[in-house]
Parts: structure tokens; sequence; C-alpha cells
């Protein structure tokens, strides 16, 4: 057991390594592609990988080990390998078991994209104009009742007593947008999604009132299916990280339940949000290292990728946004969870994804998060009624 928890360790890493084919030698990069001069030789655990991909063919180690695979050359094996600078996803909170359950992943069947358009809130613009920045709340704080409608939490394990450790944005009346690594078995190291909450506003209190503003009970659901994008990449730069949740019913909507207008596809991020701020959201954890009762909000500035690719050992794509760097930053949401711009209409930027080591909160740090108007065809394309 101390050898597989060795390899577990092992492969939360950001290197390339690979067979050079000479006396199981393994070359380590340092992730970028400047060569020869950017290698170093490595042996020891890397071999032992080796042999737990040939002569364990059906061991969760192998599982783990093919779904870290770094491979840009098909025909060499490439796997993540040991740095002390290193890229981790926002944590997803599971108990520290061995329970292994079957993968939530289907195969779900696809529709034309205009009949997922059709299930989109009416309500929402396809013109983004009218923003006002707010340029001003810096720090987090406890959301108001009903103020974020939107954002929905993900349980784990035990249905009745779930571990809450993934967030969410409800997009329609039965699906639910969160990040690929919430419900890739990789991540939540088997442990099944299962429930899904919306209405949610103080965890420790029911109902939740503000004076004599009281909402309803929360709604809870069960992931009827989940559909991970298939580029998901689980090594180094964590990309194309967005999964679709659909619900086993349609929410009941109210002031306290209500969908996320979704941004216009391929709309230039960088261009809008240059200058301005975004709206992360969810149960993360405050400034004394605890996760909070009550949802809360932090307004976080946004960074061009000439300002953020230094701050992690990859470029990062297209599809990826940054935010953050300040004295607060995603640690105030939750993996998944919503990242909204105040347009006219607010609407859904980013989904929280990832950050560098186990930084939160910390000047100069900033977090990574999927651009959400990149993936709107890929998002329609999976819709149902």
């Amino acid at each position: 057991m101390e050898r597989a928890l060795k390899v577990e360790e092992y492969l939360f890493s950001v290197h390339k390594l690979s067979d050079d084919g000479e006396q199981n030698v393994v070359n380590c990069g340092n992730g970028r592609d400047g060569g020869d001069e950017d290698r170093r030789k490595q042996t020891g655990n890397a071999r032992i990988n080796q042999e737990y991909i040939t002569t364990n063919p059906t061991s969760e180690i192998h599982y783990n080990i093919s779904q870290a695979t770094c491979n840009t050359d098909r025909k060499k094996l490439m796997v993540c390998c040991p740095t002390s600078n290193s890229t981790t996803v926002r944590p997803i909170i599971l108990p520290d078991t061995t329970t292994t359950l079957p993968s939530t992943s289907v195969t779900p069947q696809t529709h034309h994209f205009s009949e997922g358009e059709k299930l989109l809130p009416s309500q929402c613009e396809s013109n983004m104009t009218g923003f006002q920045p707010n340029l001003f709340v810096v720090e987090g704080q406890d959301a108001s009742l009903g103020e974020l409608p939107w954002v929905a939490l993900l349980g784990y394990d035990n249905i009745k007593i779930p571990i809450w450790g993934c967030g969410g944005t409800l997009i329609t009346e039965q699906y639910v947008l969160t990040a690929a690594h919430c419900v890739h078995s990789y991540y939540t190291r088997g442990i099944n999604l299962t429930v899904v909450r919306l209405g949610e506003h103080h965890l420790g209190t029911e109902p939740d009132c503000e004076g004599v503003q009281c909402a309803p009970p929360p709604q809870n659901f069960s992931p009827a299916d989940v559909i991970i994008h298939p580029d998901f990449d689980t090594r180094v730069s964590i990309s194309d990280d967005i999964a679709l949740i659909r619900l086993d019913r349609k929410v009941k909507l109210s002031a306290y339940v209500e969908p996320l207008c979704l941004p216009p596809a391929g709309m230039d991020v960088e261009v809008l949000l240059a200058g301005s701020q975004a709206e992360v959201a969810g149960w993360g954890l405050t400034e004394t290292g605890q996760k909070s009762l009550i949802l809360q909000k932090a307004s976080l500035p946004f960074l061009n990728t000439t300002t953020c690719n230094p701050h992690f050992n990859y470029t990062l794509v297209q599809e990826q946004i940054c935010f953050g760097g300040g004295a607060q930053d995603s640690c105030r949401g939750d993996s998944g969870g919503p990242l909204v711009f105040r347009g006219s209409s607010p609407f859904l930027v980013g989904i929280v994804s990832h950050g560098k080591d186990n930084s939160c909160g910390v000047l100069g740090y900033p977090a990574v998060y999927t651009s959400v108007a990149h993936y709107r065809t890929w998002i329609t394309k999976y819709l149902r009624p």
C-alpha cells in the first residue's frame, strides 16, 4: 500500500515523463517545450510506475496512471512526474476512504444545437452591453439571501448526509454546469456524485431567513446524466475542465432558484473584461481556512494571459481565463462554481478550475477558470428537454 500511495502522489505533479529506451532511465522535462536543455535524468519511482503499467494492467494504479498520461507523442508513454512547482485543482473535500464506486460519466445522445438553445433562459440577452464595473469590492463577504439563485452545491458519497465538495451553476431548468474534475473519478477517487442542491444559503439553518424574509427549503436532485467534455485533460494544464449534469427532474423556479445566462459563443473575453472584475461565489474557504456555512461572494480582477502565464508551468490555452492575484481568490468559491460578469444581465463567464500549488488568497497568485464562451456550442449540443 505504501508503494501505491507513492505512485498516487507521483501522479499529482506537472512534469512530463517518458521512457527513452535506454536501461529503463526516463527523461523528466520541466513542462516547457525547450528541447534537451530543459530535461534532466531521473530514475526510481518512474521505473516503479512503468512496472505497474506493464505488470498490473487491471489494477487501480494502472487506471490512475493511464488517466494521467501526458502524451504528445503517441508512440511514447508519458506520465506526470514529481516537482515542487505543481498545478493544483481547487480541492474537492472528500473523506479519506478506499470505497470504489462506478463512474458517473456517461456517453449521452447529442442533439442539434438549436434545440439546446431553446432550453436556455428566455430572459438572457445575446448582446451583453451596459456593463458597469464594480472596482471597489475586493474582500469576500456573505451573499444576501436569494442574491445568487443559480449557485449549486454538489454532494458526494452518502445521499442522506452528503459531503459537500464542489459547486456548479444552474443554466436551464434541468442542467447544472460544473468543472470536469468535480465529477471525474480520477479526482473524486471513485466516490460518486450523489446529490445536487439548489436554493441553499446557510448550511447550518433551515429555513434560511434574513429578518422577516424566509426562503423555501433547498431543492435536492439526483444526477441523471453526467457529461464530461471528451477532451478534458487530467494532466498538466487541466484544460477543457467542464462538465454538464442533467438533474433527475426540473427545478421548481422561484426567486431563490433560477438559471444564469451563458455568454455568447466565441465572445472575446479578454476584450470585454480588460480592466474589470467578475464575481466568484460558493461555500469555499474563509480567511480562517475553514469552509463557510454561508454562501460567499468576492470580486476578482481579470488578468490577461501575458500577466498570468508566468505564474504557471504551462501556457494558458484560449479556453482558459485568469482572475485574482489579490488578497481574495476563488477559495471564496468552490471547485466548479460560477464566475459571474455583471452586464445588462449577469452571465456566467467562467468555472472555477485550478490554481498553483495550494496557494489561496495570497498576493500575486491568481487562479485559472474555464472560459464558458468557448463552450456554448458544446453545451447546447447536449441539452435536451
